[in-house]
C-alpha cells in the first residue's frame, strides 16, 4: 500500500478567486521580488487517517470546483493559421544589443493603463505554449502628466528625453512558463504614451521569441474598471517590433493584435439555459428573398466594433463554425430606412475562421442607431441550407450597446424570427459572454486554482484506492481469522468429548497449531516482501507451497480429531493424500501396499508417524528442487516400510542444516521403537527409509520434537 505524507499545498497569497475583484489586484507578479514578498506556503492538514484525508481532499476539491465555477472556460485550442508574432532566431554569438528583440507601442495621446496580458502562441502539435520568453522587461513612458507652462493659452509639452518607468521585470530570473494560459500584470492607473518589451536572448544556440497575442487594457477615468484592449485602436496606435519572423499565414508582426488567439472564445464556465440562434431551409432557399437582420440601438450610439460569434454545433458535435455565413455585408446608418449608410462586406469568412473564433468587424468610431446585415453563401448540412449565430454584439471601448436591443429580420423562417432574442441576449454556446478584460484575467486567474484541482484529484483517487484496498485486505484476513477461530472451535469440542483423550489430542493440536502458524506467518512475510518489491516466481512457488502447505495441516488437523477409531490402512492412505497435495507440479510415483493389516493405530503411533512423513515431504518440497518422487509403503515379516526417494539436488548429511529437522525424524524413528535410514550425498537425490514393527503399535510416547519451518 502506498504511503501519503501530509500534502503541502503551495497557494500564492496574491490569488484572486473572482474575476470581478478590482483591476488593481495583482494577479501574475511583476518581477521576482514581488513573488517572493506575495507568495506564502501554507500547509493544508491532512490526517494521516485515511477517511479523514479522503473527507479533507473532497472539501478542498468542491472549494476549487466552486472558484472555478466562477472563472471564464478554458477551452484552449492551437491555431492552424494567425498564431502571434515570431521573433527571427539570433544565434548565442551575436552582441548584447543585436540579441535584443523589442516590442514597441505609441500612442497619439496619453490614455490610462490599468493591465498589460500576454496570451502565449499555440502551435499545432506542440503541448501548452510555444516559445513563451522566460526573461523579459516591461517600460512604459509618460509624456502627457509632466506638460508645464503655458504658451497662448496653452500647455507646453516638454521636450525629450522621457524617463522610461519599468512596470515588468523578469531580467533576473525566469519567468515561470504560463502553459495554456495568459499572463496578466495589474499596472494601477499610469498614464501611458509609449511602451516597450525588451526579450533578450534565451541562453541557448539559437533564441527566438514567440506571443500570441498583447493586451493593454484602458484604465477608465474616475472608475476602478478596466476597458478595453488598447492594441486594437486602429489609427490612434502605432506597434512595431525589431526582426520579427514574417511568414503569412502563420507568423507575422499584425497577428499580435488580431484578436485571434488559441484560448477559445470569452465565455463563462457555468452553463445556461440559453440557446443559440439556428434555422434552416429544407427546399426553397434559392428562390427565398436575401436573410437580412437589423437590429436598432434605441439610440444614437458611437461603435467601433460589430462582432458575430459563431453558434454551438447540435448535439454536441465538434464542428466550428457551423452555419456561419461565408459572406457578410454590414451597413451602419442613422437613418431607418439605410438611404445613408457606411458599408463593410467580409468574403470568405469560413476560409479565415476554419477555428473557434470570432468574425470581428472594426468599424472606426461611427455615430449611428441603425445597423443592418446581409448573410449570404450559407452552410449546408444533411442536404438543408442552415444558418447559424451565437451573438451579435455592437460595442465601443468595451462598452456593449447590442444587449436586449430590438431585432427584425427578413428571408427568415417562421421559428427564425421567433429567435430573434437569442441573437443579443449576452449569451452564446450556452454561456454568458465575457469583457475581453474580464475574460484574460479570469483565465489567468484560474491558472492556479487549475493546476492544484489536478493535485488533488490526483491524490483523491489514490486515497481512495488505498482505502478500499485496506478494507479488502482486513476482509480477508478478517475471514481467514474467523476460518481458523471456527476449526480451533471444532476441535476443542471434539476434545471436550473425548476427556479421556484430552491431553494426547491437546498435544496433537499444539503441534498442528505451531506448524499451521509457521505456515501462515511465512505467507504473511512473503506478501510483504512481495507488496515491497514485486512478485517475481520463486516468491510466488513459495508462497503456493506455504498454503498448500498450511491447507494439508488443517485437513489433518480435522481428520485426526474427527476420527474415534483410526486404523492402519486409512491412516496409510492419509499419508499419500498429503504428498499428493504438498508435492503439486512434481512427478509422484506411490506404491501402497496389497494386503495392509487392518490393526488399530494408537494417537501417539500415528502423530510421530504423521510428524515424521511431514518433514520428509517438507525437504522434498523446500529444498531438493526435485522433479520426480517415488513412495513406496510395504509390510512384510511383521515390518512397516516407508521410504521416499527423490532425484532432487542431495545434501551432505555431515552439514549441519539449520531448517531440514533430520535430527527430529531421527529421534520420530526412535520413539517409534523403529529405524531411519538415510542416503543421500550433493548431486544424486535423496533416500529416506524407515522401518517399524508392528508390535510397536501397542507402544506409548510422550515427546515432542521441533520440526522444520
Amino acid at each position: 500500500m502506498p504511503k501519503y505524507e501530509p500534502v503541502k499545498l503551495f497557494i500564492a497569497g496574491w490569488l484572486l478567486v473572482w474575476a470581478g475583484l478590482s483591476s488593481a489586484e495583482p494577479v501574475d507578479p511583476r518581477n521576482p521580488g514581488e513573488a517572493g514578498t506575495l507568495q506564502t506556503d501554507q500547509e493544508k492538514s491532512m490526517k494521516s487517517w485515511l477517511p479523514s484525508r479522503i473527507r479533507h481532499l473532497e472539501e478542498e476539491r468542491a472549494d476549487l470546483l466552486e472558484k472555478i465555477a466562477g472563472l471564464p472556460q478554458h477551452a484552449p485550442k492551437a491555431l492552424p493559421d494567425h498564431m502571434g508574432y515570431h521573433s527571427v532566431p539570433r544565434d548565442e554569438d551575436a552582441s548584447a544589443e543585436e540579441s535584443d528583440n523589442r516590442i514597441e507601442v505609441q500612442f497619439t495621446f496619453d490614455p490610462k493603463l490599468s493591465a498589460i496580458a500576454l496570451a502565449p502562441a499555440f502551435v499545432p502539435g506542440v503541448e501548452g505554449s510555444y516559445a513563451f520568453p522566460k526573461r523579459f522587461k516591461i517600460e512604459i513612458m509618460d509624456r502627457g502628466s509632466r506638460w508645464v507652462g503655458r504658451e497662448k493659452g496653452g500647455w507646453v509639452i516638454p521636450p525629450p528625453p522621457y524617463e522610461w518607468v519599468e512596470v515588468v521585470n523578469w531580467m533576473d530570473e525566469d519567468f515561470p512558463d504560463p502553459g495554456p494560459y495568459p499572463v496578466f500584470f495589474s499596472i494601477g492607473d499610469m498614464r501611458v504614451y509609449q511602451l516597450r518589451m525588451t526579450l533578450p536572448a534565451q541562453g541557448s544556440e539559437v533564441s527566438y521569441h514567440a506571443i500570441g497575442e498583447m493586451y493593454l487594457f484602458r484604465q477608465y477615468d474616475n472608475s476602478d474598471r478596466m476597458g478595453d484592449n488598447m492594441m486594437v485602436w486602429g489609427k490612434n496606435i502605432s506597434i512595431s517590433t525589431s526582426d520579427p519572423l514574417s511568414k503569412p499565414p502563420l507568423w507575422d508582426e499584425a497577428y499580435l493584435y488580431d484578436s485571434m488567439v488559441g484560448l477559445g472564445i470569452p465565455l463563462s464556465e457555468e452553463v445556461s439555459g440559453s440557446e443559440d440562434f439556428m434555422v434552416s431551409w429544407d427546399t426553397g432557399y434559392e428562390d427565398a428573398e436575401p436573410v437580412r437582420i437589423v437590429l436598432d440601438l434605441g439610440k444614437v450610439r458611437t461603435v467601433g466594433r460589430v462582432q458575430l460569434w459563431p453558434a454551438e454545433a447540435p448535439h454536441g458535435m465538434a464542428i466550428a463554425q457551423f452555419g456561419f455565413p461565408g459572406k457578410v455585408t454590414m451597413e451602419l446608418s442613422m437613418n431607418p430606412d439605410f438611404s445613408e449608410s457606411e458599408v463593410f462586406v467580409e468574403n470568405k469568412i469560413r476560409e479565415r475562421l476554419n477555428h473557434d473564433n470570432l468574425l470581428n468587424i472594426v468599424t472606426g468610431a461611427h455615430k449611428i442607431r441603425y445597423i443592418r446585415l446581409t448573410l449570404d453563401d450559407l452552410g449546408q448540412y444533411k442536404g438543408k441550407t442552415i444558418l447559424g449565430l451565437g451573438e451579435i454584439r455592437v460595442s465601443e471601448y468595451d462598452e456593449v450597446w447590442s444587449l436586449n436591443a430590438k431585432v427584425t429580420a427578413s428571408g427568415v423562417p417562421q421559428v427564425g424570427l421567433e429567435q430573434l432574442p437569442r441573437l443579443v441576449d449576452g449569451f452564446s454556446h450556452k454561456r454568458r459572454i465575457l469583457r475581453e478584460a474580464e475574460w484574460i484575467r479570469g483565465l489567468a486567474l484560474r491558472h492556479p486554482l487549475d493546476r492544484r484541482l489536478a493535485v488533488v484529484e490526483q491524490e483523491l483517487a489514490l486515497a481512495r484506492e488505498a482505502w478500499s484496498e485496506l478494507k479488502l485486505r482486513a476482509s480477508i484476513w478478517g475471514g481467514g481469522l474467523l476460518c481458523v477461530a471456527l476449526l480451533a472451535a471444532m476441535g476443542l469440542q471434539r476434545l471436550q468429548r473425548r476427556k479421556v483423550l484430552k491431553k494426547l489430542k491437546h498435544r496433537i493440536t499444539r503441534d498442528l497449531h505451531d506448524e499451521v502458524g509457521s505456515s501462515l506467518g511465512g505467507i504473511t512475510l512473503a506478501a510483504r516482501r512481495m507488496e515491497g518489491a514485486g512478485a517475481t516466481k520463486e516468491n510466488l512457488s513459495e508462497l503456493s507451497l506455504m498454503a498448500r502447505e498450511a491447507s494439508a495441516s488443517l485437513r489433518d488437523v480435522v481428520w485426526l480429531t474427527d476420527q474415534a477409531k483410526i486404523h492402519l490402512p486409512d491412516l496409510l492412505k492419509k499419508l499419500t493424500e498429503r504428498a499428493e497435495r504438498i508435492l503439486s507440479g512434481i512427478e509422484l510415483d506411490i506404491d501402497l501396499p496389497d494386503h495392509c493389516p487392518n490393526h488399530e493405530v494408537p494417537l501417539t503411533f500415528k502423530r510421530h508417524l504423521l510428524m515424521f512423513f511431514k518433514e520428509a515431504i517438507h525437504n522434498c518440497a523446500r529444498h531438493s528442487g526435485a522433479t520426480a518422487v517415488r513412495i513406496g509403503i510395504s509390510v512384510r515379516d511383521g515390518i512397516l516400510t516407508l521410504s521416499l526417494e527423490d532425484n532432487g539436488c542431495g545434501f551432505n548429511p555431515e552439514e549441519n542444516r539449520e531448517g531440514w529437522g533430520v535430527d527430529s525424524m531421527g529421534k520420530r524413528a526412535l520413539e517409534l521403537g523403529g529405524e531411519m535410514d538415510l542416503q543421500t550425498e550433493p548431486g544424486k537425490g535423496t533416500t529416506v527409509c524407515l522401518k517399524v514393527p508392528l508390535s510397536a503399535l501397542l507402544n506409548k510416547t510422550d515427546h515432542s520434537y521441533k520440526t522444520s519451518n
